[in-house]
């Protein structure tokens, strides 16, 4: 997605990575190579080639945009290369406008190159305009929404913004519970949960499905139970969700940092804040929920995330 020489993108680095990078990046060279070469004789492009094309043709004035609108949704996901799409076409014809509806409190895409600055920064990127805020949610209640609310913006990164809710929810909504307890839930959850309310089990990564889910189907045959990663839920919702693995160590959420210096040295920079962009995964499961939400922990190693849930008053539960 670079897109420039080897030369510009060592020189981009940080100094006290670059030696090393330089090395990686020699060592990728030919790989990159190969797959330049492969898609030539299959007449192919890739997705970043098409966008680094679409802005060359922009710049050189083969293609003269004739869009007065141009509006982008998902905007906290937007990488400085697309950043740079949207920039030439604006060029192409100065009196288009741009509208952007985005979620900084959501920006998880830092691994496929998304750059927060570029949603919370917007108007250095893009210039003067107006400002709306969606200031009302009709999915989770207002117990729900108070604690994730303050649990994210406890990063004074983020974009400080009202959000109000329809129903009120009580101090249940969102519960600490031991790991151990996902069964006895489950059961619970079986007797009151109605035949179209849906049940998310939500985890870091996808080997982390608990076993009981495989025999769900004749256990809880009422229960309309599902399982994701929490990026695969994104824009997803249901009544009651369970968190898993709120737990320390290599398997846990938040996840320890373990980027290659590749990613290091070509991603955009995190921000100075622990675990920012778990802190802001966390945010998105919590807001899947309608109903209830369940964060199981570990008792032996739990997550540091589970002081800061029990600071911001979540009830902790011995039994579901």
């Amino acid at each position: 997605m670079h897109g420039g020489a080897q030369a510009a993108m060592i020189a981009d680095v940080p100094e006290a990575a670059r030696d090393l990078f330089s090395k990686r990046v020699k060592l990728m060279a030919p790989l990159l190579k190969a797959w330049k070469s492969a898609l030539k004789e299959e007449g192919a492009v890739d997705f970043s080639g098409l966008i680094h094309q679409a802005i060359a043709i922009l710049e050189k004035g083969r293609f003269i945009s004739p869009w007065k609108h141009i509006l982008v949704d998902e905007f906290q996901d937007i990488s400085p290369q697309r950043a740079a799409l949207l920039t030439a076409l604006r060029q192409q014809n100065k009196r288009t406008t741009l509208f952007a509806v985005g979620d900084d409190w959501q920006a998880i895409y830092r691994f496929s190159g998304a750059e927060m600055s570029l949603t919370t920064a917007f108007h250095h990127y893009f210039g003067e305009g107006d400002r709306c805020f969606l200031d009302t949610t009709y999915r989770f209640n207002e117990r729900i929404g108070d604690i994730a609310n303050r649990f994210v913006q406890q990063n004074p990164h983020q974009l400080r913004k009202p959000l109000n809710s329809l129903s009120k929810g009580n101090k249940k909504s969102i519960a600490l519970l031991p790991e151990d307890q996902l069964e006895p839930l489950l059961n619970k959850l079986s007797g009151y949960a109605k035949p179209d309310e849906r049940v998310l089990l939500l985890a870091r990564y996808h080997h982390l499905r608990p076993d009981i889910t495989e025999k769900a189907k004749t256990k809880w045959p009422k229960l309309k139970l599902d399982f994701m990663t929490i990026h695969a839920s994104k824009g997803q919702q249901a009544d009651y969700v369970i968190l898993l693995g709120l737990q320390q160590g290599k398997e846990g959420f938040p996840a320890e940092a373990r980027e290659s210096i590749m990613e290091q040295g070509l991603l955009p920079q995190p921000e100075a804040f622990p675990d920012a962009e778990e802190r802001r995964l966390a945010y998105v499961a919590l807001t899947r929920a309608r109903q209830q939400v369940f964060l199981m922990y570990d008792k032996m190693q739990p997550s540091v995330f589970v002081d800061h849930f029990r600071e911001l008053g979540v009830p902790v539960l011995r039994k579901a």
